[in-house]
């Protein structure tokens, strides 16, 4: 039984920390695109 419970507490682990690892990955990508400078419109074409 204690086997068990280890084993969905270490599935919980994993799985929040995959979650905040893609957040940080979110909140990363979103700050630096919101930071680049401004590019020109005649790149956007």
């Amino acid at each position: 039984m204690m086997k068990s419970l280890q084993r969905k507490a270490v599935y919980k682990l994993a799985s929040g920390l995959s979650a905040m690892a893609a957040l940080l990955v979110l909140v990363t990508a979103s700050v630096l695109y919101v930071n680049q400078p401004e590019v020109p419109e005649e790149l956007l074409k």
